[in-house]
């Protein structure tokens, strides 16, 4: 399960936005990126990221706008398992 979580990781750039409640929550990523990204990352550079973040919220409001709920609602309490997401 690892290796597969790995291999998607480093599809999508090493990175990985967890949402909940259709906010940014978390953001998953590599070790050694994070204690890069900690020494000295320049203002410009956390504007990028920014903008990515705002980019990607506008593209996941395109893609989920017109589309009807599926009356499957996870609740707080129910648990979800990786085999449950859809990729």
């Amino acid at each position: 399960m690892w290796e597969r979580i790995k291999k998607i990781l480093q599809k999508e750039g090493g990175k990985c936005i967890i949402v909940e409640k259709n906010r940014p929550t978390y953001l998953v990523m590599r070790l050694e990126d994070y204690e890069k990204a900690g020494s000295g990352r320049s203002s410009s550079e956390i504007e990028k990221v920014n903008r990515d973040i705002d980019e990607w919220k506008a593209e996941e409001k395109e893609e989920t706008e017109g589309v009807e709920p599926d009356n499957q609602e996870v609740t707080d309490n129910q648990e979800v398992k990786v085999e449950d997401l859809p990729f």
